[in-house]
């Protein structure tokens, strides 16, 4: 019996700690993801799309309404066709290089942040996907996307605000899997245009809906440089109060 205790403690305890390494995670893919803007030719397998829109389909919504559809695209030959528009920016040659007279990266700086970033002091970890020195990936830059499309005749009172929060939740869970991210908006302008009801058709969605983002989905490619092309935040003084 005395045994028995032990190992269901030792089990119980196991849990939290790994409970507790699951939240750290979560927490430090939030916050070092970025957007990718170079991506390789590798695919994203079907399992983890699927992953990924179990992840969207899971967003909370106003008063449950769901109001979402969710087309997962791999087909280089209707991406391109769905990015035909000159919406979306094939990445110039040499990006991802180094910037003539660019600085080295300062010793102990994690490769990854530029300098006066968070974590440019090396105390954070350096994000798992790259920034692309300066490219701006668009549709039909990434071997997988992810168009979100809203229903025309949702009860919420922000349809458009549930879809973000969708979109937001599939950028997370293609983060933690290892891929690099972009959430696009432009290649809506596209989807929603005068080949709109056409192209709802050809990806079997319902013309009463509009294309409201695309998430571009990839591994990062290996040229991607995160030093020349990461944003700096604002700090958390400038952006946020605490009300005590």
């Amino acid at each position: 019996m005395h045994a028995k205790r032990i190992t269901i403690i030792f089990l119980i305890l196991s849990l939290l700690v790994s409970s507790c390494a699951m939240a750290d995670s979560v927490v430090d893919t939030i916050m070092y993801a970025g957007t990718t803007q170079a991506f390789s030719d590798e695919a994203v397998s079907k399992e983890d799309l699927t992953t990924i829109l179990r992840a969207g389909l899971a967003a909370e919504s106003a008063i449950n309404q769901q109001p979402w559809y969710f087309v997962a695209v791999t087909n280089k030959e209707v991406m391109a066709e769905l990015g035909g528009s000159g919406m979306g920016f094939a990445p110039p040659a040499g990006a991802g290089e180094k910037p003539e007279g660019m600085p080295e990266r300062p010793e102990g700086m994690p490769e990854g942040f530029p300098e006066g970033a968070p974590g440019g002091d090396g105390s954070m970890p350096a994000p798992p996907s790259g920034f692309g020195g300066g490219a701006k990936a668009g549709l039909g830059n990434s071997p997988a996307a992810i168009i979100i499309y809203k229903s025309g005749d949702s009860k919420s009172p922000d349809a458009s605000f549930d879809c973000g929060l969708a979109a937001q939740n599939m950028y997370i869970a293609a983060a933690s899997l290892g891929y690099g991210v972009k959430i696009v908006s432009s290649p809506t302008r596209t989807l929603n245009g005068e080949n709109h009801d056409a192209l709802c058709e050809k990806l079997g969605v319902d013309p009463s809906m509009q294309a409201v983002a695309v998430l571009l989905i990839g591994r990062a490619a290996d040229s991607a440089d995160a030093s020349s092309g990461a944003s700096v935040r604002d700090d958390l003084e400038a952006k946020t109060s605490i009300i005590e």
